[in-house]
């Protein structure tokens, strides 16, 4: 029963679609642009459901449409847009003869245009002799992209219209079309003057169809003339057709005074292939100027001929700077490894290094650092392979150039180490510690503790690249014990403080002294005890200042793993072994960064000492703005939250207004409590600009009432200095802005508080 009944609603849905099919169709024959609804909706949606097969019935009533005498012009426009879909053969007489409706004619010959086959050709051939000459330019545009042959004396004939539009897609037609017959056409003809240069397009157009003489002669004709941007894709294509001929041309063009097809000469030669102008290219070099040279070697660089590397790798020894930069260009785009060997044999000189180093590392080719490495074991290449070797990051070089330190040749063993200290890394420290112990020459020796050092600044484990070091500690030289030990502090493991404190206890006063100084910049608070026992007992007064002060700079060291107990713990300390007022101004500069009540304690103390009054006094005005900072709380009326940034003690960062500052625009602070307040400084030098154009400065027990202004004014600089009239004692205060300038904002980068 169920199936039944879907048989009989297909039925019925495929007798509606029946009878909408057609409906649709002679709507489409009334319609007239605007109507509603718009039956093209819904034949589009009937197209797509239709099945390919069924496509022929369609093409029956779109046909119907385009004959029909009472079909409207929209609705006739509209069958061609659905017979472009769905159109063949059959439409091609209904179609054909819309071509003559000035208005018709576009949509009809895009029909036609689609359809492959021989009548539709026929059919704008036969439109072309009658048709307006609007219509004509539409028609010529069809036939040029179809390439029909047939259509070139046609076209020929309106090559002399009076009508230049007409004239020049005529003319534009037949190159696009090509062929033999084209060509005589358009070498033939002669067009109005302004129409040259189309002509000139036209025939190198053309020529692309054609090969041999025929290409050849068109080039020829377009060569003869004078409009460079035509004879410079001539060019081109004589290249292309026949490269003996095109050759000297190409030379006189290079040679000429034409800029432009000189130009367009070197785009040919970089752009095309052939190893006849390779060769007659190279030929000509010796008779250019300077700059003329250079342009070419580097188009000859970007032409890929590796024919023309041997001579241009020639040029790379030249005296002239244009000329050697040029064939550095070329060569380093040209070049593979076979040619390695050969660059490096011309760097006899500091030009000619640098010269071959930089094509070398420009070098794209397989194989490069493998050559490279096996021209190091060469003594007369090894000096300029060692340089490029460097230039290119080629870390295969490493084994080599351990060897190379050892070699006769100061100038080879200062290299090797160069190139080491670039391209070693931590996994090759202890080959490198190996060489480094037995060295007995100063020169050498330095070189070597600089190639450790940077080794060891890019080991990606520090701590176990510092192990590998120690190892060879002991038969190290006094000198080279010095540089293991500084690198303990770039390490700051206990292992490292370990060999550290060794060397202290040794009984060598220059390694004593050694790391002494690498313990005061050790990293961490580990070093803190060793210090402060060397700050209170060391035998040489110099020695207990180095301490001390490495004591104090740990005491303030953000990256200590120190509580805030601790610090003051140490200051604390540290002051009272401190006798010089050096160290005691060290304590006072850290103390505003941990504001304790501890740090204001010691802060008084020091003042105590008239000599030390100004920086305690400094120290305490700090301590007491961070206290306050840290308590104030802040709003504003616009971008609220971004307050925090003008008491975060980072001029870097600031509090605006987000827009160009407006009177009423205000900022106010809440210090929790009463404070006794003498006046406030507005910092925006991070925004030179930003500061207010006027103020007024409001005050208030409770956040509500504020009455009359305490005081007021201009801002000028970028620091507003505030004073108010007399001290006030409250707990809000409230910046209004009353100024206005156009693009600039208010902005706050820190916000300082005289207090009482």
């Amino acid at each position: 029963m169920m199936s039944k009944r879907i048989a009989v609603m297909l039925i019925v849905c495929i007798l509606v679609t029946q009878v909408s099919f057609g409906d649709v169709w002679e709507d489409i024959a009334g319609y007239e642009y605007g109507d509603e609804p718009n039956p093209c909706e819904q034949a589009e949606m009937l197209l797509q459901e239709t099945p390919i097969n069924e496509y022929d019935q369609v093409e029956e009533k779109l046909i119907a449409v385009a004959a029909s005498k009472d079909a409207t012009q929209a609705g006739k426009a509209i069958a061609c847009r659905f017979l472009q879909q769905v159109g063949t053969e059959r439409c091609i007489p209904a179609v054909s003869g819309l071509l003559y409706d000035e208005i018709l004619s576009d949509y009809a010959r895009l029909v036609l245009e689609r359809l492959k086959c021989e009548e539709a050709d026929k059919a704008m051939r036969e439109a072309l002799e009658k048709t307006p000459d609007r219509v004509k330019i539409g028609i010529l545009g069809s036939l040029r992209e179809r390439r029909d042959e047939k259509a070139v004396k046609s076209a020929g004939k309106l090559v002399h219209s009076s009508n230049s539009a007409l004239a020049k897609a005529a003319i534009q037609a037949i190159g696009k079309i090509g062929g033999k017959e084209a060509a005589e056409c358009l070498s033939s003809m002669k067009p109005a003057e302004k129409l040259v240069p189309i002509q000139m397009q036209a025939m190198v157009e053309c020529a692309r169809s054609l090969s041999g003489k025929d290409a050849v002669f068109l080039c020829e004709k377009v060569l003869a003339g004078t409009y460079s941007p035509c004879r410079i894709a001539a060019l081109r294509e004589l290249t292309n057709a026949d490269p003996a001929q095109a050759s000297p041309l190409i030379a006189k063009a290079i040679t000429g005074s034409d800029i432009r097809l000189r130009r367009g000469g070197l785009g040919i030669i970089a752009g095309t292939r052939g190893e006849r102008l390779t060769r007659d290219m190279l030929d000509l070099l010796d008779e250019l100027s300077s700059d003329r040279k250079a342009e070419l070697i580097v188009a000859l660089g970007a032409r890929g001929d590796k024919a023309a590397l041997k001579s241009i790798v020639e040029y790379i020894s030249s005296e002239v700077t244009v000329i050697r930069d040029a064939s550095v260009t070329a060569v380093s785009k040209l070049g593979d490894a076979g040619v390695v060997k050969l660059l490096l044999g011309t760097a006899d000189s500091p030009k000619l290094t640098a010269s071959v180093t930089k094509t070398i590392a420009g070098m794209k080719a397989d194989g490069i650092n493998a050559v490279l490495v096996e021209s190091l074991k060469n003594k007369n290449l090894r000096k300029a392979a060692i340089q490029a070797s460097i230039a290119r990051g080629c870390t295969e070089a490493v084994p080599v150039l351990l060897k190379l330190v050892e070699d006769k040749d100061p100038e080879v063993r200062k290299g090797a180490w160069t190139g080491l200290a670039t391209l070693a890394d931590g996994d090759d420290m202890d080959s490198i510690m190996k060489t480094v112990v037995e060295i007995k020459e100063a020169e050498d020796l330095s070189q070597a503790e600089g190639a450790i050092r940077k080794v060891f600044s890019r080991a990606e484990n520090r701590s176990k690249c510092f192990k590998v070091v120690a190892s060879h500690y002991e038969p190290a030289s006094e000198a080279t014990k010095g540089v293991i030990l500084d690198m303990g502090a770039a390490t700051g493991d206990s292992n490292a403080l370990k060999l550290v404190r060794d060397a202290m206890e040794s009984g060598n006063r220059k390694l004593y002294a050694r790391a002494l100084r690498v313990l005061a910049k050790w990293p961490n608070e580990s070093a803190a005890e060793v210090l402060l026992k060397q700050a209170g007992s060391a035998s040489e007064m110099v020695d207990r200042i180095v301490a001390l002060r490495g004591y104090i700079r740990i005491a303030g060291m953000e990256k200590a793993g120190l509580t805030g107990a601790e610090r003051m713990k140490m200051l604390k300390t540290a002051m009272g072994l401190a006798k010089r007022n050096e160290e005691k101004k060290a304590i006072l500069a850290i103390l505003p960064r941990y504001p304790y009540p501890q740090a204001m304690a010691i802060a008084e103390r020091l003042r105590q000492d008239r000599t030390l009054a100004a920086e305690a006094d400094a120290a305490i005005d700090k301590i007491k703005q961070s206290t306050v900072t840290k308590t104030i709380k802040a709003t504003a009326s616009i971008n609220n939250g971004n307050v925090k940034k003008s008491l975060d003690g980072n001029i870097g960062t600031r509090w605006d207004t987000t827009r160009p500052m407006r009177p009423g625009d205000w900022f106010m602070i809440d210090f929790g409590i009463d404070r006794t307040v003498a006046g406030l400084t507005l910092d925006a030098a991070g925004s030179r600009g930003d500061y207010p154009r006027g103020y007024e400065v409001y005050v208030s027990f409770n956040g509500g009432s504020w009455g009359k202004p305490i005081v007021s004014g201009k801002g000028t600089k970028p620091l507003t200095v505030i004073k108010f009239p007399r001290p006030v004692q409250t707990r809000f205060i409230k910046i209004v802005q009353t100024g206005s300038v156009p693009g600039l904002f208010w902005s706050i980068h820190e916000l300082k508080v005289d207090l009482r």
